[in-house]
């Protein structure tokens, strides 16, 4: 049972990860980007409200800080990945020379 268990997984990857393999930008972009984005602006829309009702303003700082580096952070991984999968979709479309 285990087994068969394990060849439907497999399979099922299989066939994901081969409809991907074609569209991976537009899933990273479409998919993964807004739930991540969507998870960045709760989290600061949290960090901003803590900071709102602290007297303390180093809280104050530290909400921006931390959005300001999240942000940034975020901002240069997304156009890492999205020039990595352009250049493997690129490399994928040219023919190969020997």
């Amino acid at each position: 049972m285990n087994e068969d268990i394990k060849n439907v997984v497999t399979n099922a990857l299989e066939e994901v990860f081969e409809e991907l393999k074609d569209n991976a930008l537009d899933f990273v972009e479409n998919t993964v980007f807004p739930y991540v984005d969507a998870a960045i602006n709760d989290f600061e829309a949290a960090q901003t409200a803590e900071a709102e009702q602290s007297a303390s303003g180093w809280v104050k700082i530290r909400a921006k800080l931390i959005n300001t580096g999240i942000n940034l952070v975020w901002s240069v991984a997304k156009k890492v990945v999205t020039k990595i999968l352009e250049k493997a979709a690129d490399d994928e479309t040219v023919p190969a020379v020997k």
